[in-house]
């Protein structure tokens, strides 16, 4: 990506059915045509539902046509039939397999099944092989499952009902998605079964394991149109709505007008201020070459290709706006608070040169309108919540390429673990950017998982512990330096009222022809000693250092583990770990920042 585009990337309209069922000898021959209408009367039912929502709701989603994407791992049986009806009313079809492709169709039950296999392949638009082993077929089955999940909004599972009786089944793969907050429509085996929806948002108040009736819904429009609302929609509530709209109506900005907050880490010898302080352009330069380099290094490398155009958009836009947003807060702040010391001292001044004392006067009252007109625009142009959430966006994108990268590893769901709705408009927003990418495409060998390993270790875990390092070890010393001035200016103030007492017992004349510069630094250094304490307590640096060395202890120590020669699942889990704890710093820094908004009072 070379440059920005206009604004922010508005979120494509895309719906991701997946499939899992049974192989074709446990399916009853006879009744195959009857299951058969019943998964096209569902792909018709979720179609209908959807471009009726897209519909009502255009303006919700990118100005293009929804596109309708079928999962399937193309095994004999109910994957096969699913597919091709899905390819029939005019999907986009992505196929899985679980391990080479010329082992898995010869795995496949007889001629038909390969040829119709053979056909699938040739009209989908993904191919994706996973480094299973056709001797240990029911771990390579349970890969196979957890890519579906991780790639579908809503799930067919023709089933019987039954729990789990192995590793990489059906009923496994349904636990999964329940567990996952993914949506399944349960098509039974049995030709007089009632096809229902099975979806934990159904119940929200625990994490359902099992299939209860606590959520399950019969299979009626009124509740299709419910889950894909729920689903594809953006939050109700209308403050997430409109926030949603100023995000995709952000602009770019080159200038950097506030640079209160670089020239103080320079003014406490933590940096040099640097020309680049004033502009993005640097930055931007800086995010280009760091996904340039995480494409060569982890996409390229292993001739693996996945759609990560839009969420590099939509990262860069995130993350800039998230810079730009958090120097121009902090900058707001420390403006308030030193102007603030400043016109207590030229308070104070007036009596060391009555003469201007009209000029000091006009020129305090200017201070005191700038401090509250800065903190008024900071307020109404929402700077502080626009910081916290497009850092919180921006650091929910980054690791999505990643995650799209292993083929079977996903973000956690929106929303909470029992309820796998988004809340906010950022988890919407993250969750239909990874929807509208798709499946990865390539071939994953035992061999490429362990180098993609380490290559995943190289160009997104150490990036990401560097970073925290380095932010632990700048904003530590801030906030050293910054209580160091503070103390210094307290000592000052002790110092200077203790001579004042001396000077009145020994040497009044004295007082008397100095006493106002007494009183200015006596009064005046207080209140720029509380001003330094405002600037620590508001930027919070030392629970910022804290939290930002903790995180990166962490992914080194996950950084580690994909060094090693780890599987695909393990990678897979590491680097949804990776993900979990940096979006788990990011919520605790959120908690604590949030009520810090800019203010005078």
């Amino acid at each position: 990506m070379s440059t920005f585009a206009a604004a922010p990337p508005p979120v494509p309209f895309v719906l991701a059915v997946g499939v899992t069922g049974h192989r074709a000898e446990v399916l009853p021959e006879g009744d195959v045509p009857a299951l058969r209408e019943r998964i096209r009367d569902v792909l018709r039912l979720i179609e209908e539902s959807g471009r009726d929502l897209l519909e009502s709701e255009r303006d919700c989603f990118a100005d293009a046509e929804p596109r309708l994407r079928f999962v399937s791992p193309v095994a004999d049986g109910a994957d096969q039939i699913a597919a091709e009806l899905a390819l029939e009313l005019g999907w986009e079809l992505q196929a899985i397999l679980p391990f080479e492709r010329a082992a898995y169709r010869a795995s496949l039950a007889n001629h038909g099944a390969r040829e119709r296999f053979d056909a699938l392949l040739a009209r989908s638009t993904c191919l994706l092989e996973l480094p299973g082993d056709p001797d240990h077929g029911l771990d390579a089955y349970v890969m196979t499952g957890r890519a579906t999940v991780a790639h579908c909004d809503v799930l067919i599972a023709v089933w019987d009902g039954l729990p789990p009786r192995g590793r990489g089944g059906t009923g496994e793969v349904v636990q999964l998605a329940l567990t996952e907050g993914t949506a399944i429509v349960h098509v039974p085996l049995a030709p007089g079964g009632d096809t229902r929806i099975l979806w934990s948002a159904f119940d929200p108040t625990v994490v359902t394991v099992a299939d209860d009736p606590g959520v399950a819904r019969p299979l009626e429009r009124s509740d299709v149109d419910a889950l894909l609302r729920g689903l594809l929609m953006p939050p109700p509530d209308q403050f997430e709505k409109r926030f949603l709209k100023r995000f995709l109506g952000e602009h770019l900005r080159r200038i950097r007008t506030r640079i209160e907050y670089p020239l103080l880490l320079t003014a406490a010898g933590v940096r040099r201020f640097r020309a680049r302080d004033f502009t993005s352009k640097h930055a931007d330069a800086q995010t280009r070459d760091e996904w340039r380099r995480y494409r060569a290094g982890c996409a390229e490398a292993h001739n693996l290709s996945a759609r990560i155009d839009l969420l590099e958009e939509a990262y860069g836009w995130a993350d800039r706006l998230a810079t730009h947003f958090a120097q121009t807060y902090r900058s707001g702040h420390i403006f308030n608070f030193v102007l603030g010391g400043v016109a207590v001292c030229l308070g104070l001044a007036t009596f060391m040169a009555p003469r201007v004392k009209f000029e000091e006067a006009a020129l305090e009252l200017l201070i005191t309108v700038a401090i509250i007109l800065n903190a008024i625009v900071g307020k109404r142009q929402e700077w502080h919540r626009r910081w916290l959430d497009y850092r919180q966006l921006a650091e929910r994108l980054r690791p999505m390429r990643t995650l799209k990268l292993l083929g079977i590893a996903a973000p956690d769901p929106p929303g909470t673990d029992t309820n796998p709705m988004p809340k906010r408009w950022i988890d919407w927003y993250a969750s239909g950017i990874w929807r509208a990418m798709g499946c990865p495409s390539g071939t994953i060998d035992r061999t490429c998982a362990a180098r993609l390993g380490h290559a995943i270790a190289d160009h997104e875990v150490e990036p990401q512990v560097g970073y925290h390092e380095r932010n632990a070890t700048q904003i530590e010393l801030l906030d050293h330096r910054l209580e160091e001035l503070g103390m210094v200016l307290f000592a000052a103030t002790v110092l200077v009222t203790i001579a004042t007492l001396a000077g009145l017992v020994f040497a009044p004349s004295y007082v008397d022809v100095y006493g106002n510069w007494f009183t200015l630094v006596s009064a005046g250094f207080p209140a720029l000693g509380t001003a330094v304490f405002g600037i620590r307590f508001q930027g919070d640096f030392g629970g910022d250092a804290v939290r930002s060395m903790a995180t990166a202890e962490t992914l080194r120590q996950i950084e580690g583990e994909l060094r090693k020669d780890v599987s695909l699942s393990r990678a897979a889990d590491l680097a949804e770990q990776a993900a979990r704890i940096m979006l788990s710093d990011l919520d605790e820094w959120r908690l604590v920042n949030q009520q810090r908004d800019l203010s005078v009072g």
